[in-house]
Parts: structure tokens; sequence; C-alpha cells
């Protein structure tokens, strides 16, 4: 088993040589025929070329780890790249297999591959070959998240709070009303969205745990044990 859990570092250095859109899709699994697109164009002042690798997404752990996949459920064509400057490529995914007993998270990597230069082969040559990363939520409209908060503390200007994701379903914060109830009947409310538009969002993967830090307008006076915390939709 190969374990990777570094490829998502390279993203902000590569996002202006190779530009990708969408780079978050879903596919159902209940669906086989469903087919997604991606699109993938360099910007490079060189030719590029990648070999497309897949990973597992595992939540279960404090931090997420990227499980390498031989035979992977998800389907990506073509397997390989190569774009002349200024080209673009689009690639389709589509799921495979049966269907997993929750909803999985796939990381598709484009790992750019050395391109030899025959033009000037007796010349040193030094190339940073970089990755992109796409993320494939697969989905099934049957599976709901079940979000229980866990901890809460609230201190000064921000409240960690630590939720657990008991369903069988994948759910995001900014599909919830958010509410802290603070001591002297204060609280502190958030409407969908309203987190995610100040940059701002996070990722319930099933069967998994998420901190989240809550910033707070006004600065709570004391430190604030297992405040109550309502997640509604």
């Amino acid at each position: 088993m190969r374990i990777f859990a570094v490829l998502i570092l390279f993203n902000s250095l590569f996002c202006t040589a190779v530009e990708v859109s969408p780079m978050v899709l879903s596919l159902d699994p209940t669906k086989p025929q469903q087919v997604t697109y991606s699109t993938i164009h360099n910007v490079f002042n060189r030719e590029v070329a990648f070999d497309i690798e897949i990973f597992e997404v595992d939540f279960s752990g404090p931090e997420p780890m990227f499980r390498y996949l031989e035979n992977s459920p998800v389907w990506v064509f073509p397997p390989t790249l190569l774009l002349h400057r200024g080209e673009s490529q689009r690639i389709q995914l589509r799921w495979v297999s049966e269907a997993p007993s929750l909803d999985k998270t796939y990381q598709i990597s484009l790992v750019e591959q050395p391109l030899s230069n025959s033009a000037n082969a007796s010349e040193p040559q030094l190339t940073m070959l970089l990755n992109v990363n796409l993320i494939v939520h697969v989905h099934q409209e049957s599976f709901l998240p079940d979000l229980v908060v866990e901890k809460s503390l609230c201190s000064n200007y921000s409240c960690e709070i630590t939720v657990a994701n008991n369903g069988k379903g994948a759910a995001r914060l900014s599909e919830y009303d958010l509410t802290i109830y603070l001591p002297h009947q204060k609280t502190a409310s958030f409407k969908k969205q309203q987190l995610k538009a100040s940059g701002y969002d996070v990722f319930f993967a099933p069967e998994s745990k998420q901190q989240m830090l809550i910033p707070l307008k006004d600065s709570v006076n004391a430190e604030v044990i297992s405040p109550d915390v309502a997640l509604s939709q």
C-alpha cells in the first residue's frame, strides 16, 4: 500500500501554469452511465505531459490520508496527457464498480512527467515537475449525514467545535445554519453559506470527525466550556 499525503501542497504553486475547471466533481455510483468532465489548459511556455494517478481519501484519522489505487473504481480517460503550449484537453470520469456502502472521496492527481528536449540535449536542464489535483465526491442521494456535536469550547474571539458525522452521507458546514448559545442569553448565529462567503467551509465525510474554528464578533469575557451548539438544515 502506498500512502500519499502531500499532493495538495502543489496546487497553489501550479495554478498559474495549468488551469483546471472544475477542480471538484461529483459522481452518483448508482448511475454507471453518468460521465463528468474536467478541462485541463496548459498556460506554460512549454509542452507538459501528465500521468494520472488515483487516490482514495481516508478521513478516519485527525488528518486526511491518501491511499494509492492500482485498480480504481473511478475510471479516467485519457490516462495520460500531452499538452502543447496553450492547448486544452478534456478528461472524462465515470464510476465503474459496485456502489459503495457510504459516500467516498477520491483525488485524481495529474503527475507531470519529464520530457526530453532533443534540441538542447547536450545542455544541462533543470525543470521543476509539479502535480495538480482534482477531487471527486462519490455520493448517493439515499445516504444522509448525521452530524453530532461532541465538544465545544469558546474563548476570546473564537469557538472550537468538534463534530462527528455518524451517517453514511457526506455534508458541508455551508449546508447548515449554525448557532452557538453563549452565557447571558447571547448567541452567535451564522446562516447557510455565510462562513463560506468569507472563505471558510468544512467537509464532513461519513464516519469521521472534524474540528471547526468559528470566529466570534465579540469576545467572551471568560472561557466557556461546552456551550450548546445547534446545526440545522
